[in-house]
């Protein structure tokens, strides 16, 4: 992000804090109850949304070394992440090609060879088949060359192993849009994970999105955690194409007023949100990012995956990230809460309705996005408005 841009977001909420104003849409707008219950729309959602775009599936420095595997399952289909021996990172099913078996039952590991537990067919470290017991007594018409695990399109980006699925189309830096430049400038592709924290949650994956896009509850829900560190209902956002850049004023902003602009950081006064369309979302806070992957299971189970990210050359003792994480924990805890409690009222007909004020405008913002890769809309990544 340019100085320029961070000056500019900055100055927009020092102005409104000095006429203690708000960040406003044209109008308040609803959304919906059914569409937080609507098994079909749920199945139409997994296939347009998450089966149609790119899914940030682990951070790089989980799969740091030469023949290091990680196990990821993504919409019920069982993956496997492979750092081959020639250091490109590559992603296959996790079904062996003989009888269809779980291949890996580890969830991580660093292994040159892996083999079936059944009948101990192997691969290699880049998905090639190696060999197998009897093989060519039993298999004369087989040809290794085409036992390759079955492999699935993906690219590292920025730090991350993204699966980008064959119905995509376009490149990955287009898809993000401004946002390739301003993960440069988060820096993700030098951070690495200090811990990692999984947890299931009953109610709609579009629940855990919206609770992260307005400031309008921090004063309330956080009472007890980041309340005083933020202003009262004061935050900006733009949309981005189908992604959304949020900006979470701290309440040291005031220091800026006596700083000359050209001094201004962003990441020093206010914590800035990406939520990268549809499932995963960077909290970037001044040393560190938080990344909450989300990962929806039935139209009211929602899997989420809360990772801290510090700086990979770090010398900050590991209490400090310790501290760190576990406040993030017990923020976000604060807000998946609230989300379930929705959820469990839904079905009692009280609204038809989530109603959203003219400061919760992102929310109404994102719903839309989600509204039009249903309907099968283009998203233009270039686009913004706030």
């Amino acid at each position: 992000m340019s100085p320029e841009l961070q000056r500019q977001l900055l100055q927009e909420l020092l102005g409104l804090e000095a006429r203690k104003a708000l960040y406003l849409d044209d109008a308040p707008s609803r959304s919906p109850v059914q569409h937080y219950l609507d098994p079909e729309r749920f199945a139409r959602e997994q296939q347009r949304v998450f089966g149609a775009l790119p899914a940030m599936l682990a951070h790089s420095s989980e799969l740091a070394a030469p023949n290091s595997f990680l196990r990821r399952t993504v919409q019920g289909q069982p993956l496997l992440l492979l750092r081959g021996d020639d250091g490109v990172a590559r992603v296959f099913y996790n079904v062996c090609r003989h009888r269809g078996t779980r291949l890996v039952e580890a969830q991580a590991g660093c292994k040159a060879r892996h083999v079936c537990p059944y009948h101990a067919w192997s691969w290699n470290s880049r998905g090639e088949f190696v060999a197998a017991p009897h093989f060519e007594a039993g298999f004369p018409d087989a040809r290794p060359e085409e036992l390759g695990l079955a492999a699935l399109r993906c690219e590292e980006r920025h730090g991350f192993v993204w699966l980008l699925p064959e119905s995509f189309a376009g490149a990955l830096a287009d898809f993000l849009g401004p946002l390739d430049a301003e993960l440069a400038w988060v820096g993700t592709s030098g951070l690495a994970v200090h811990a990692a924290d999984t947890q299931l949650r009953r109610c709609n994956w579009k629940m855990i999105a919206e609770g992260g896009l307005e400031a309008y509850h921090f004063r309330v829900a956080h009472r007890n955690t980041i309340a005083k560190l933020f202003h009262d209902n004061l935050s900006s956002y733009q949309v981005l194409g189908p992604h959304m850049r949020s900006i979470l004023p701290r309440t040291s902003m005031a220091q800026l007023r006596e700083q000359a602009p050209e001094h201004w950081a962003l990441r020093a006064h206010a914590n800035v949100l990406y939520s990268l369309f549809p499932g995963s979302v960077l909290l970037v806070q001044h040393d560190h990012v938080v990344w909450i992957q989300v990962e929806p299971l039935a139209v009211d189970s929602t899997l989420l995956r809360l990772v801290t990210l510090k700086p990979a050359d770090s010398t900050a003792p590991t209490g400090y990230w310790d501290k760190n994480h576990a406040l993030t924990l017990t923020t976000l805890n604060e807000d998946f809460d609230l989300a379930e409690s929705i959820q469990s009222g839904l079905h009692t007909g009280a609204n038809t309705a989530l109603r959203f004020g003219r400061f919760e405008g992102a929310l109404q913002r994102f719903n839309e996005t989600v509204q039009r890769q249903l309907d099968g809309a283009p998203q233009a990544a270039g686009a913004a408005a706030g």
